[in-house]
């Protein structure tokens, strides 16, 4: 148990930023890292079955979110450190927390890259068969499901393989590539909303709640996926000129217009389309096809193609640092943890993890995948929260920036988090139960015996 609860002083590993960043800038970075996949790939699922309650699913999500974030912004703008989540546990409730920590971000990175991958395939065929006529076969076009006649989904499966292959010989994005896609990102999500609005019926948004209250809570647990990566704006706070004023307006002001967006975004998705029809896989551009728009749905299957792309990349990459990260601390097998002489990677974790997530994306279906996403990201955010206040009671530390209103905020955000992982079936439970046991195993019998710290022991 000592072991157990050891932690890791950082205290030297503190950086210095230059203060260069303003309010549109982190909100800029906030809006990049927040609207995703997420939206392409989830809402049509939710719509589908929650209706126009979806809507209010968004706005429960934009809430918690929001308080989550600011959580993140005081930790950071005291511990400016590498490692987020997994360094902030380590620091404050110890090695085995920060192990499980780490090993669920695995989930959020790993399965995050496979789900989103459903996705990217469900654009690009759905494009290559409106404009090209160009079909695979039915077996090659979904997960394992023998009843539907589909037994893989062949494109999920090249795009991982392309991700982990440019990741293995080290090819990065440039800021102008990141740039352009956030552009893309709005001017899709902009045209949609555009073109869309002329096709609103009020009809459709009858019964406003088909699913009930109910609905509305199991949905915010599924589309929370899509708010993943906020924490990017709250990782600068070092980097900002006048932190207590510009971190929170800036995750205030990329959260809100984030919120809004995918709000509107569902407004007009489910006034244009009765939600029994909306379609699971590529829910706006099959929006754009039925209200006889194939140009417009073309653009966003492509648009939807060179987002879902950039975010793989990116959650590609926080998957293998992850990886790194904790075979670096001997908690996970060394080897994981070797650098290629020539490409300067973790190759062998962008093989191995590249080879299961191509399994993954195949097979499983994507609901499954998003709330095991869900449920791991939303305990490491717990474990953040339980975290923010330890060190506020046990750590000199000296943020620049505090949360507001800490004694309201700091409960809620714990209370939120709970109530949103408590809408995921109990299937996910059952599978995060297993994870996490699998993970506890392999800290007992390797990661607490090899760990970097026997050595300052």
């Amino acid at each position: 148990m000592e072991k157990f609860l050891r932690r890791k002083d950082y205290s030297s590993q503190l950086g210095k930023f230059e203060q260069k960043l303003g309010v549109w800038d982190v909100t800029a970075i906030g809006i990049g890292g927040t609207i995703g996949a997420g939206i392409f790939v989830l809402t049509g699922k939710a719509a589908s079955h929650t209706g126009s309650g979806v809507i209010l699913s968004f706005i429960l999500c934009g809430i918690a979110v929001g308080i989550t974030a600011l959580v993140y912004a005081e930790l950071s703008s005291a511990y400016p450190i590498s490692g987020s989540a997994y360094s902030y546990t380590y620091l404050s409730l110890g090695e085995g927390f920060a192990w499980l920590v780490g090993w669920e971000l695995l989930l959020e990175y790993g399965m995050a890259t496979a789900a989103v991958s459903t996705g990217w395939s469900s654009h690009l065929r759905q494009f290559l068969g409106e404009h090209f006529h160009f079909f695979l076969p039915v077996a090659l076009t979904g997960f394992f499901n023998p009843a539907e006649g589909t037994y893989l989904d062949l494109f999920a499966m090249l795009s991982v393989i392309a991700v982990f292959a440019f990741l293995t010989i080290g090819i990065k994005e440039s800021s102008a590539v990141n740039s352009v896609i956030v552009v893309i990102k709005l001017a899709v999500l902009g045209l949609f909303i555009f073109i869309g609005v002329k096709y609103v019926r009020y009809d459709n948004f009858k019964p406003f709640l088909p699913a009930g209250w109910t609905g509305v809570w199991e949905s915010a647990s599924l589309i929370f996926f899509a708010y993943l990566g906020f924490d990017a704006a709250s990782t600068v706070a070092e980097e900002t000129k006048d932190p207590k004023r510009t971190v929170p307006l800036g995750l205030m002001f990329s959260l809100g217009i984030s919120t809004l967006l995918y709000v509107t975004v569902a407004v007009v998705l489910c006034g244009t389309v009765p939600y029994q029809q909306i379609d699971q896989k590529a829910a706006l551009a099959s929006a754009m096809y039925r209200s006889g728009e194939p140009f417009a749905g073309g653009v966003i299957d492509i648009g939807a193609v060179f987002t879902i792309t950039s975010v793989m990349m990116v959650m590609g990459i926080g998957y293998t640092r992850v990886v790194y990260a904790l075979a670096r601390d001997g908690l996970l097998f060394k080897a994981l943890g070797d650098i290629h002489p020539k490409f300067k990677t973790p190759y062998k974790a962008s093989i191995l993890g590249g080879a299961f997530l191509c399994v993954l994306a195949g097979l499983v279906p994507l609901g499954v995948l998003a709330e095991l996403i869900n449920i791991g990201t939303l305990f490491a955010y717990f474990m953040v929260g339980i975290a923010v206040i330890v060190i506020r009671k046990t750590h000199k530390a000296n943020p620049r920036f505090t949360v507001p209103f800490a004694k309201v905020l700091l409960p809620l955000n714990l209370i939120l988090i709970v109530f949103i992982m408590a809408g995921l079936p109990g299937a996910t439970w059952l599978r995060f139960g297993l994870w996490s046991l699998l993970g506890l195993t392999i800290y007992m019998l390797y990661g607490r015996k090899q760990s970097a710290m026997n050595a300052q022991s």
